[in-house]
């Protein structure tokens, strides 16, 4: 079974800030896909990737915009995604850029496959997502496809056209008739999504103040790494309802729409790793109240609230249940 896909809460940010730029009723939108808007207060927070794709679907469906995904992504700046922005700010030329994307792009969106693929006297720039055959990606893919060319134009500047593209998914008009793309060949139906690069172009400057350290000398790379989307599907459902829990107990057919699945496969799931939803749920709090307690400056009341309890005295009662001993208690135990 492969991991549910997750993306960082950076990548859906630009989404909700152009829908509210448009005056788009974001709140409803947010409600449709069972998403809290604090749950996007936590840049680095990881969520599923199928509901950030079903937020900019519904956005384009309900604007009758077909390139929306495409416009929020070029009006975006790479450097302001949170910590892959700060990373990326540090490479000193385009190639440094792309290489540098082509190792973070699994730590930042799970989902996402990408690379740099060479011809002759061009490149390509390559990327693709994993989702169910039967649901459509084409905002995701115009987004992403948005954000590479901004990307791409601080070296090769503002004004620069792809020769040719690739695009996943079936013809969209809308993006024939965009300036972006008025000297572009345009391949649709294709396997992957593709950027035709120059070859030449790879040793332009991308940020000549930079230092160009080691991807792991950057200060914030250990923790962004330790953070990223897990490889295996139980970890990742794990890591998925960690990140709902803040905002209530998810019910099980919202972890399930968040995961791709039907409630019965993923009652499936569970039973052949031994579990119950239920016993899911108390497996994630338990770890994450753990990790919480271990921290002496963070109080009782926001260890709750972060597993979802809006009473403490429920939280303290779990916790004994599952360790023998109050929180305050296992505290103490631990200094």
């Amino acid at each position: 079974m492969k991991a549910i896909p997750l993306v960082r809460v950076s990548q859906i940010l630009p989404i909700v800030d152009f829908l509210n730029q448009i005056g788009s009723p974001t709140d409803r939108l947010l409600e449709q896909i069972n998403l809290k808007r604090a749950a996007l207060d936590h840049p680095e927070n990881l969520l599923s990737l199928y509901q950030g794709a079903e937020l900019i679907e519904n956005a384009a469906n309900l604007e009758g915009l077909q390139t929306l995904g495409f416009l929020i992504g070029r009006q975006t700046p790479i450097h302001t995604l949170g910590t892959l922005g700060k990373i990326l700010n540090n490479c000193l030329t385009l190639f440094d850029l792309l290489i540098t994307m082509e190792q973070l792009v699994r730590l930042e969106n799970s989902g996402e496959h990408a690379s740099l693929q060479w011809e002759n006297d061009s490149v390509w720039w390559q990327f693709h997502y994993d989702f169910p055959a039967h649901s459509s990606s084409l905002q995701v893919n115009l987004y992403a496809l948005g954000l590479y060319l901004s990307a791409l134009r601080v070296a090769l500047g503002a004004t620069w056209r792809p020769t040719e593209i690739h695009l996943q998914g079936q013809p969209c008009r809308s993006l024939r008739a965009i300036d972006d793309f008025a000297d572009t060949t345009i391949h649709f139906l294709s396997p992957y999504n593709a950027i035709k690069i120059p070859r030449a172009a790879l040793s332009l400057p991308y940020n000549p103040l930079a230092t160009g350290d080691d991807l792991n000398l950057h200060p914030d790379y250990e923790e962004y790494w330790q953070s990223a989307p897990a490889s295996t599907f139980f970890d990742s459902l794990q890591q998925l309802v960690q990140a709902l829990l803040p905002y209530g107990c998810p019910d099980i057919s919202l972890v399930a729409a968040a995961s791709g699945l039907s409630v019965r496969s993923l009652q499936r799931h569970l039973t052949e790793t031994e579990l119950t939803y239920s016993k899911l749920i108390d497996q994630v709090r338990f770890n994450r109240a753990v990790a919480l307690l271990q921290q002496p400056n963070v109080k009782l009341l926001e260890v709750a609230l972060e597993l979802g309890y809006t009473d403490p005295a429920n939280f303290a009662r779990a916790f004994k249940r599952w360790a023998g001993v109050s929180p305050r208690e296992y505290r103490l135990l631990q200094r």
